[in-house]
């Protein structure tokens, strides 16, 4: 009996994959499988039911969107911090430092550390006319990120952040001005509220579509770029993108794509 049931309870699990994909279009990981069956069956404990009655809400559409949005949070991996790529921020220092006004979009914001730490960099470099855009699909993460406060880190100074506590800080209202976030499915057709970012940053993200979801939303990345714009994502995320009217220009570290001036 016992191994009927794990292979039940593993076959319940395998429909759930199939929801959550086919519902937002994502690919999870195998590596997830795991962490993403155990926080599946502690919500729906939570919620007073097992996985199976729980697929059976979701199939008998009685979910409430709040509970999807749980769900969905769940599904997809949040793991950032500040600082995460220095090379990533670098770069856009570099790019930004030729620009009047930087707009620069982070899609797969997370909980917006990404976001803050190219703030943060942009002040340090003696920018201050800039504005940066955040959005992740994740409604739970962009309420963390606009609220702005997080664990005390040591990169970010007092210059940009006032302690709340003795563990906690929080960015300044005049650095939570220059950013702005989002909730946002890329693959939705609702325009970010963004409009002709200079900078599109997204990292990390791509690696939970499949190959043709991945190159419509780096096409649909491409195409919101301001003319002369910059879109960089990671090393190995693009490898097999055709990258048709973008230049790709060589780095060791990030895959920098670059529309024409012209355009």
């Amino acid at each position: 009996m016992g191994g009927v049931g794990t292979l039940e309870y593993q076959d319940t699990f395998a429909r759930w994959l199939n929801i959550i994909e086919a519902r937002f279009s994502i690919q999870i990981d195998a590596i997830r499988h795991s962490a993403l069956r155990s926080a599946l069956q502690n919500y729906a404990a939570t919620i007073g039911c097992s996985l199976e009655s729980l697929e059976a809400r979701a199939r008998a559409s009685t979910l409430t969107p709040d509970q999807w949005t749980m769900i969905l949070h769940l599904a997809t991996n949040h793991e950032t911090r500040f600082y995460r790529s220095p090379a990533a921020l670098e770069q856009i220092v570099a790019i930004a430092k030729s620009m009047r006004v930087p707009r620069i979009l982070s899609v797969g914001c997370s909980s917006g550390e990404e976001p803050y730490s190219i703030a943060m960099e942009l002040l340090k470099a003696g920018l201050c006319a800039f504005r940066i855009h955040g959005t992740d699909i994740s409604s739970l993460c962009i309420e963390t990120a606009s609220a702005g406060a997080y664990l005390k880190h040591p990169a970010v100074t007092e210059r940009a952040a006032a302690a709340i506590d003795a563990k906690h800080m929080r960015f300044h209202a005049w650095v939570r001005d220059l950013v702005s976030f989002e909730q946002h499915n890329i693959l939705q057709d609702r325009p970010i509220q963004f409009p002709k970012p200079s900078i599109v940053i997204t990292q990390n993200m791509l690696i939970y579509y499949r190959p043709e979801t991945r190159f419509e939303i780096l096409r649909r990345l491409a195409g919101l770029l301001d003319a002369g714009g910059y879109l960089i994502t990671g090393p190995a995320e693009t490898l097999s993108w055709t990258s048709a009217g973008l230049t790709r220009h060589p780095h060791p570290n990030l895959t920098v794509f670059q529309r024409p001036a012209d355009v």
